[in-house]
């Protein structure tokens, strides 16, 4: 039932992002490992989430830079921002994961870093 509920929010999500395909490679690797269950869950979101957190990174590290040299002040914000949003990432994901199940241990995250770095591109202007 969880997995089905994860299949379906991450083909909502997919719907809902534009830019990367990282739900699609979720959604691929899913299918390519037999079918959802704890494990594939897991090992999928795991394996694009690695992705998503290096893209993230690299995105982030080039707009703080162009803004740190632009306006200072706005670097700092973006910082707190970033740190504002990763306090909730981790709060949410470990509520989702104590409420909704053990899936959510790898997909909750994966999912926040995927809109988060939708919203570092826009700001960056990719």
């Amino acid at each position: 039932m969880i997995a089905g509920a994860l299949a379906m929010t991450a083909m909502q999500a997919l719907a809902a992002t534009p830019a990367d395909d990282y739900a699609t490679q979720y959604e691929n690797c899913l299918t390519d490992a037999g079918g959802i269950n704890n494990g594939t869950v897991e090992a999928c979101s795991s394996s694009v989430d690695a992705k998503v957190k290096r893209e993230m990174n690299a995105t982030y590290s080039r707009l703080h830079a162009r803004l740190k040299a632009q306006s200072p002040g706005d670097a700092d914000k973006l910082e707190d921002t970033q740190l504002a949003w990763l306090a909730y990432r981790n709060g949410q994901c470990s509520l989702a994961t104590t409420y909704v199940g053990s899936p959510m241990h790898g997909y909750c995250p994966m999912m926040l870093n995927i809109q988060r770095l939708e919203e570092l591109k826009e700001m960056a202007g990719q």
